[in-house]
C-alpha cells in the first residue's frame, strides 16, 4: 500500500501544540470535536432502500457529547442499516458505554475492527454479541447477507495484508475496511461500495494544503468519495480523535447513503 504522510507524527504534535496558543480561534480546535456534520452520498445501490449510514472511528472514552447527537440523527433518518468501519473503543473500561451506544441506534449495525479495537483488549466475542443484538453483525474476515438477500456485506480485519474473498453471495456487495489503502490491494475484486475510516480526515486541515498528518494505511484516500478500480469508496473523517483531542476544519461526521 502506498501512503502519503504529509508530516511526521512528531511534527504534527509539535506544530499543532505550538500553533494553538497563537491564534485567536484556538477554542475552535476543541469546540469542533463536539459538532456533528451530516454528509450525503447518492448511489444507485440504494434503490429500494430509504438509506444507510456510514460511521467510524468513535474512539469512545466516556464522552457522550457527539454520541448523543449521532443517536438523535439516527432517529431522524431511520436508516435501513448502518456500517461501522473500526476503532469503536479506546480502552476496555469504556466498552459498556460504547456497546450501549451501538445498541441504541435503532437499526442493524454491521461493523469491522480497527487497530484500536485490538489494542483495547476487548474480545472479538464481546463485539460480536453487541452488534448481533442490533440485528447486524461483527464481520472480522467474513461476510453476511442482509435480511432481504439483496446486499452482501463483507468485513475484513484491520490488517494491511491483501484480503482473500469468497464468491459473491448477492448482486450488490459492500466492503467494510478500517484502512482505506486496502482499495489498492483488491486485485480483480469488484464492489458496489467500499467504506473505510482510520484517516480521521487528518483532524487538522489547512486551506489549500489539506491534512497535516495522515496515519499509515490511508494512502491518498484522506476523506470523502473516491473512484477506485474496485468500486466507489467513501472514507469518513470519523467521530472521535486520536493522538490529540482536537479537530480543525474537519468536523466529526456521519455519511447517509441515499438513492440517486
Amino acid at each position: 500500500m502506498t501512503d502519503i504522510v504529509k508530516i511526521s507524527r512528531r511534527k504534527f504534535l509539535s506544530f499543532t501544540l505550538a500553533a494553538i496558543p497563537g491564534v485567536t480561534f484556538a477554542h475552535k480546535f476543541t469546540l469542533e470535536t463536539e459538532q456533528l456534520k451530516v454528509n450525503r452520498l447518492a448511489l444507485d445501490i440504494m434503490r429500494q432502500y430509504s438509506g444507510i449510514i456510514h460511521f467510524t472511528d468513535l474512539h469512545f472514552n466516556g464522552d457522550t457529547s457527539v454520541t448523543d447527537k449521532v443517536i438523535d440523527e439516527f432517529r431522524r433518518q431511520k436508516p435501513d442499516f448502518a456500517c461501522f468501519t473500526g476503532d469503536l473503543i479506546e480502552r476496555s473500561e469504556y466498552k459498556e458505554g460504547a456497546f450501549a451506544f451501538i445498541k441504541s441506534l435503532g437499526c442493524p449495525v454491521y461493523g469491522v475492527p480497527g487497530n484500536h479495537d485490538y489494542l483495547s483488549g476487548v474480545s472479538s466475542a464481546e463485539y460480536q454479541r453487541a452488534f448481533a443484538a442490533t440485528g447486524g453483525s461483527w464481520l472480522e474476515n467474513r461476510s453476511t447477507v442482509t435480511a432481504d438477500r439483496q446486499i452482501e456485506i463483507i468485513g475484513i480485519a484491520a490488517s494491511m495484508s491483501p484480503p482473500v474473498f469468497g464468491p459473491p453471495q448477492a448482486a450488490r456487495r459492500i466492503l467494510l475496511s478500517h484502512y482505506p489503502a486496502v482499495a489498492d490491494e483488491l486485485g480483480d475484486n469488484k464492489f458496489t461500495l467500499i467504506l473505510a475510516g482510520h484517516s480521521h480526515g487528518g483532524q487538522v486541515r489547512v486551506a489549500f494544503y489539506g491534512p497535516l498528518y495522515l496515519p499509515e494505511g490511508v494512502g491518498r484516500y484522506d476523506r470523502g468519495r473516491f473512484e477506485t478500480a474496485a468500486g466507489v469508496m467513501n472514507v469518513s473523517a470519523g467521530l472521535g480523535t486520536s493522538i490529540l483531542p482536537i479537530r480543525f476544519n474537519c468536523q466529526p461526521e456521519i455519511t447517509i447513503i441515499n438513492p440517486v
